[in-house]
């Protein structure tokens, strides 16, 4: 390849890039279907055919826009989880992770991949089972072994009960607040996931890390998620 191709490639590259950063910012803030593709042509000053060079259509830009994002988070989550000094403090600092992605994301944007994007939708909930299987997995096998985890526990079937809850906390029927306040929803889940499997010292090494991460805060926030969702279906405690 010549020079000039190099730059032209190059060029082409940093472009996609750039329309994916702001279309992904944008999504991210308002949702997707009220977004036009000559919406974000126009905030970025582009033609649409240059656009439309880099991306066939909406949903191929919202597949990659999406796509990117979870390879970015689960990088991240999987550096946090090797780099981490325990399995307890690995778990937390994942979790904080992945409270404040989620705190970023708009639940339209949730709504608008779930109900006319359903492939792309498909997509997430089969990436997000590969990955939290090995990820949970591994960290309660890591934590059993540092006496941190309950021994009797059974990794593979507490690892299928969370698998379960993540892949449908967007279930607006099974978590009413999650349309509203998607992350506290999964702070909540944290909160019981750990509760239930940890030893007093692994415990106790949760608490202290969510003292320091502004634990109090959350768990108010958590209490509040449960009464609502308690409202909701007119039980009462």
């Amino acid at each position: 390849m010549s020079f000039f191709g190099y730059l032209c490639n190059l060029n082409s590259q940093l472009m996609k890039e750039k329309i994916m950063a702001h279309a992904g910012s944008v999504f991210f803030r308002q949702g997707i279907k009220t977004v036009t593709m000559d919406e974000l042509c126009s905030e970025m000053g582009i033609s649409k055919k240059t656009l439309y060079v880099h991306f066939e259509n909406k949903e191929e830009l919202v597949g990659e826009v999406v796509g990117d994002f979870i390879r970015s988070t689960m990088e991240t989550v999987y550096f946090l989880m090797e780099g981490a000094s325990n399995s307890v403090e690995g778990f937390c600092e994942i979790a904080d992770h992945v409270f404040m992605t989620i705190s970023r994301i708009s639940p339209a944007m949730i709504h608008d991949i779930r109900k006319y994007y359903p492939s792309i939708w498909d997509d997430i909930q089969e990436f997000k089972r590969r990955s939290i299987e090995n990820m949970v997995f591994e960290n309660m096998k890591r934590g059993i072994a540092e006496g941190l985890y309950r021994e009797e526990i059974n990794p593979d079937l507490v690892m299928r009960f969370y698998l379960t809850v993540i892949l449908n906390m967007n279930d607006e029927e099974l978590f009413p607040t999650t349309l509203s306040d998607p992350a506290s929803v999964y702070s909540g889940f944290v909160n019981y996931h750990l509760r239930s499997i940890c030893t007093p010292e692994g415990y106790e090494i949760y608490l202290r890390h969510t003292q320091k991460a502004g634990g109090q805060r959350k768990t108010k926030t958590y209490r509040d998620v449960i009464e609502q969702i308690v409202k909701n279906r007119k039980i009462q405690l």
